[in-house]
């Protein structure tokens, strides 16, 4: 085992700084943004905040009705009824959405050709489409009393109206750490953000350690010794192997002891076998580089890869916020399918052999991921060893 014990006097002399820093970095950043929490996202949607203009032309007592309404639900700003002001309220955000009720609107509200209510809103405004449905609710509303009982005043219809849309549903939004268990959603970012590191430290790593082996003289001088070639290949796939298992093994037990309480919900298992895919991956990936990197350049090809790979298939950014063509790209991304996968094990609420499929697919996948990268790997060292 001559060639594993040379591997493992390396590792410490000229590595273990490394590894310090890089975890030292992460867990400080991990611990930070577990402890610091993200802000409350609001579910619900509020139109009381939103400023509303109304025009009102037809002045009648379903047009006042529609009109105290709208004021009252949402925040009422008054402008001049002309086409210029009505463009610079909107330009200059000094109202988000204006209606403009036309005159004799009241008189064929209940005819077929009845006049219609024009609204303007600001480009882009999430606000209008709430603002119209209710509109929308509170005509159709009043169109169905005075279809049932076209005798009843108005004033009335308004306030039955008032009456029916003001009743509200109960909602509650299940929130995913709720359901997954407490601190399972910062496990989830915890296990997204440590492809990065990780492949960045194995990289650093072990990239480096296999061109001190893969250099010219050392490998010649190795092929000499009373060793057999496929003995000594085995002895630095088994090194590199541990060193990898060492650190995967570190920075899970870091994840679990950061996330108390986490281990034994759904879906920690699962994240503990994604991670240790991601582990082959990016030995593999640390393979390939190092058959053709030099000295002076597997530090910048390393960051660029780590950053890269991991930028693009979501590691940093969640993937849904991701372009289209982003996910286009990431279907080439071993990341992208470890990140995947990570976020359908953080919204497991049950393991069943439907919500297991896709998490069992993403991990097939990153595995061929491993087998084909690791091949092109090995065939490159070979091409080299022959040249040599």
């Amino acid at each position: 085992m001559q060639a594993f014990k040379a591997f493992y006097k390396i590792v410490p002399r000229k590595f273990l700084g490394v590894f310090m820093v890089y975890t030292v970095i992460f867990v400080g950043l991990s611990i930070f943004f577990s402890r610091s929490g993200m802000p409350q996202v609001e579910d619900a949607f509020e139109l009381s905040e939103v400023s509303v203009s109304i025009i009102n032309e037809d002045q009648s007592p379903l047009a006042n009705g529609l009109e105290s309404y709208i004021n009252s639900i949402g925040k009422p700003v008054e402008i001049e009824n002309d086409e210029e002001s009505i463009k610079d309220a909107l330009f200059f955000r000094q109202t988000q959405f204006i209606v403009t009720i036309p005159e004799g609107f009241q008189d064929s509200f209940a005819t077929s050709e009845h006049q219609k209510i024009t609204t303007m809103a600001v480009p882009d405004s999430t606000s209008s489409a709430y603002a119209k449905t209710i509109i929308d609710s509170y005509l159709n509303t009043a169109r169905l009393y005075i279809s049932a009982n076209p005798e009843m005043p108005v004033e009335e219809i308004h306030e039955m109206v008032l009456k029916d849309i003001s009743k509200e549903a109960d909602v509650s939004f299940l929130d995913r750490a709720v359901a997954n268990g407490n601190g399972m959603a910062n496990l989830n970012g915890y296990f997204n953000f440590f492809s990065y590191i990780l492949l960045a430290m194995l990289i650093s790593m072990v990239g480096r350690i296999m061109l001190i082996f893969n250099n010219k003289e050392i490998k010649m001088r190795n092929y000499c010794a009373p060793v057999s070639i496929k003995n000594y290949n085995l002895q630095l796939v088994l090194s590199n192997l541990s060193l990898a298992f060492v650190i995967w093994l570190i920075f899970v037990v870091l994840g679990f002891r950061i996330n108390e309480g986490t281990f034994g919900q759904t879906g920690s298992f699962l994240f503990i076998v994604n991670t240790f895919v991601l582990t082959i991956i990016c030995l593999s990936i640390s393979f390939l580089v190092s058959s053709f990197a030099t000295k002076n350049s597997i530090d910048p090809i390393g960051n660029c890869l780590s950053l890269g790979l991991s930028f693009l298939g979501g590691s940093f950014v969640p993937q849904a916020f991701l372009s289209d063509q982003l996910r286009i790209i990431g279907i080439f991304n071993p990341i992208s399918w470890y990140v995947r996968v990570n976020d359908a094990i953080g919204n497991l609420t049950s393991i069943t052999q439907s919500s297991l499929q896709p998490i069992i697919y993403g991990i097939l996948v990153q595995l061929a991921f491993a087998v084909a990268l690791l091949a092109i790997a090995l065939v490159v060292i070979k091409q080299k060893r022959l040249s040599h």
